[in-house]
């Protein structure tokens, strides 16, 4: 590297930079791709990537730390050859956009990609809207060059964030994720902040028009159509049987609406549990002020338990619940959260469980009479 006063002009033809995007994997916490930096010298005969992404599976209570946020992930470096060699055993396309940047630029930018990999400097806690591989790219293009954010037609952090598993194939990962981002993921990002994931980021950089030299493509798979399948019909289909159930006065139907509300009430204390978590604890800003808490809580636990006591009071925890879930619904309009017609038929079925404790706490009444 040249000291700063230096000559630089041989500097000029022997350095290229580029960003790496690529396609989204197979494995959960790849469906939003990956961006990584590429730097080729021509000179000194490398030709390296800088990588973001990297994290150990083998860390102490691995999913403990992630879902908390207290999971370190840090920068490596690795052949550019070897980089491609997974991504194309994967058969996950690779996308590359050479830039055009100016020797001061490179210099500065290769400078501070050095310092980043010296001890803790390597280490960042991830946050998978605010500090991830591609804002951690992103934020050294920034920094580093004369580069100027474009606008992108980006509604929220949400809608970035809950498409990628639908287009994957995994709806209801995306339904379960939909559910745990809380009212800050609905924010609408800034130009800056727009470019927060790998595609994002590589059509921010594409539309400036002047920062790309050319764009290399590595294709390891054929086109995928873009997948559109929810579980909306699922859950509609549920919702519909619970009712029927519910209302259908047999000793069959009743019995499935008794299992049904079994199967809901351990299914909500669970979800409850972890968006209280997610929502309270985690430092993962997105999942914060999560309104969801108003109809899917972990108290829940309380009303399964009452359910097999013949007692009025399973109505009263099954009113205080219904009303809950009624404001949830009638304010709705006024909150800063965006609720997706899946989380409105899930909202749905928790008023009709809730619903049918008020009942069942008015039967036992009566019984005791």
């Amino acid at each position: 590297m040249q000291a700063a006063g230096q000559d630089t002009s041989a500097f000029k033809p022997r350095i290229q930079f580029s960003i790496i995007t690529c396609d989204a994997g197979e494995d959960i916490y790849t469906i939003w791709g990956h961006t990584a930096v590429r730097v080729v010298d021509s000179v000194n005969n490398y030709d390296i990537v800088f990588n973001y992404g990297t994290f150990n599976f083998n860390e102490p209570n691995f999913i403990a730390k992630f879902l908390k946020g207290d999971l370190l992930y840090f920068v490596s470096v690795n052949n550019y050859s070897d980089f491609l060699n997974e991504y194309q055993f994967e058969k996950r396309n690779v996308y590359e956009q050479v830039l055009k940047l100016s020797t001061a630029e490179k210099i500065k930018w290769y400078t501070a990609l050095q310092v980043n990999m010296m001890g803790d400097n390597r280490f960042y806690l991830y946050n998978f809207i605010s500090d991830n591989c591609t804002t951690r790219v992103k934020d050294g293009l920034f920094k580093n060059t004369n580069f100027q954010a474009t606008s992108l037609p980006v509604k929220s952090y949400r809608s970035e964030v809950v498409s990628a598993p639908y287009k994957q194939g995994l709806p209801w990962i995306g339904l379960g994720i939909d559910l745990l981002l809380g009212a800050y993921s609905d924010q609408k990002p800034s130009e800056f902040q727009a470019g927060f994931l790998p595609f994002l980021l590589h059509q921010q950089i594409a539309s400036t028009g002047r920062l790309v030299v050319k764009e290399n493509v590595l294709t390891y798979a054929s086109e995928k159509p873009v997948s559109s399948n929810s579980p909306i019909y699922i859950l509609l289909a549920l919702l519909f049987f619970y009712a029927f159930c519910s209302k259908w006065n047999s000793l069959i139907t009743q019995r499935i609406a008794k299992v049904l509300d079994i199967v809901l009430l351990v299914s909500f204390t669970a979800g409850g549990s972890l968006m209280v978590y997610m929502s309270l604890i985690s430092k993962h800003t997105a999942c914060h002020q999560n309104y969801n808490l108003m109809w899917m809580h972990p108290l829940y636990i309380i009303a399964l338990v009452f359910y097999f006591i013949p007692s009025k009071v399973i109505g009263q925890i099954g009113m205080v619940f219904l009303a809950s879930t009624i404001g949830l619904i009638l304010t709705s309009y006024w909150l800063p959260q965006h609720f997706s017609i899946e989380v409105w038929s899930l909202i749905t079925i928790a008023a009709l469980l809730n619903y049918r404790l008020v009942e069942k706490g008015r039967i036992n009444a009566l019984f005791k009479k």
